[in-house]
């Protein structure tokens, strides 16, 4: 399709030649091509869904600001199971709308309760703003379980890409606080876990202010000093992203200090965020995060 082309193209030219990453950076580097990028993420939603399956919309007030969530599932009486999910997309980019498709298809095909969070995006609002929205917002979510018809004894978080990167930071700063959301797992799916590594870098920069930032303990997952008494963790990868090194590193790390640790390579792919989002086929990749999901909630 040629709405995303310019898109495969970014994912190739950082994949395969360190000659070109100048002319990405340069595409990246005004307010017009960042807003041509967004509406070309739009762009990957089809036009009609596969997945049938009842959405509610809703903005939640947290400190000084508003933030849109969906639920997708029915809201009754019976508790069920829930799975966080955060969009990805360059930090920069990416909406409910966006990942509509595979928050449809993961909540279908698992048969939990799948809530999107939207968070302020990149370079309009600088860390941490994100991470600090995708926080809050979970956290309200938990403390509001009863009305949403969630069981809190079964409540993850998952996301790709970006949105993997702000899950796993999430998961994080949830150890560490107290009457914190407590999560039964988290999935990460083609995640980029270190804020001041060489993968999309472009795009981290957008949102980061400084080295200091991308070094904090919630900036870069990966070299977080404690990763204890973290949730199980389900991660998927490809095996010619540019971060794969970020997430086999992070899973032995995790391994290391007794964390539960799986992982699943997607042969033959690189940063397949594009198939994910618009689930046009159930790529191995999808099959996988069903399965883990299931496993996770011990179904």
């Amino acid at each position: 399709m040629k709405t995303l082309s310019l898109i495969n193209l970014i994912i190739l030219t950082v994949a395969f030649g360190h000659s070109k990453v100048a002319a990405q950076e340069a595409w990246l580097s005004t307010p017009e091509s960042i807003n041509q990028f967004r509406k070309q993420v739009e762009s990957i939603k089809p036009d009609s869904s596969q997945y049938d399956i009842p959405t509610s919309d809703k903005t939640i007030q947290l400190s000084g600001r508003e933030i849109d969530i969906r639920i997708y599932g029915s809201v009754g009486k019976e508790l069920k199971p829930a799975l966080i999910y955060v969009h990805g997309a360059c930090w920069a980019a990416g909406s409910l709308d966006s990942h509509d498709e595979i928050c449809r298809y993961l909540a279908q095909e698992t048969g939990v309760k799948v809530i999107a969070i939207d968070y302020r995006l990149a370079p309009e609002y600088k860390y941490p703003s994100a991470h600090n929205d995708v926080y809050e917002a979970t956290e309200w979510i938990w403390n509001h379980a009863g009305e949403l018809g969630i069981d809190t004894h079964k409540f993850a978080i998952s996301g790709e890409s970006a949105g993997a990167y702000f899950a796993a930071a999430t998961s994080l700063k949830a150890r560490d606080k107290e009457n914190s959301p407590q999560f039964l797992f988290q999935l990460l799916v083609y995640a980029a876990l270190d804020g001041g590594g060489s993968s999309w870098g472009e795009c981290k920069n957008l949102y980061f202010n400084n080295n200091e930032e991308k070094a904090s303990p919630y900036g870069s997952p990966l070299w977080a000093e404690n990763l204890t008494k973290l949730p199980p963790t389900y991660n998927i990868y490809g095996q010619y992203e540019i971060a794969r090194a970020e997430q086999e590193l992070f899973t032995r790390k995790l391994a290391d200090v007794k964390v539960k640790a799986t992982s699943y390579m997607h042969e033959k792919v690189g940063h397949d965020v594009i198939n994910w989002m618009s689930v046009k086929s159930k790529t191995p990749a999808h099959k996988k995060a069903v399965e883990f999901i299931k496993m996770g909630f011990g179904e």
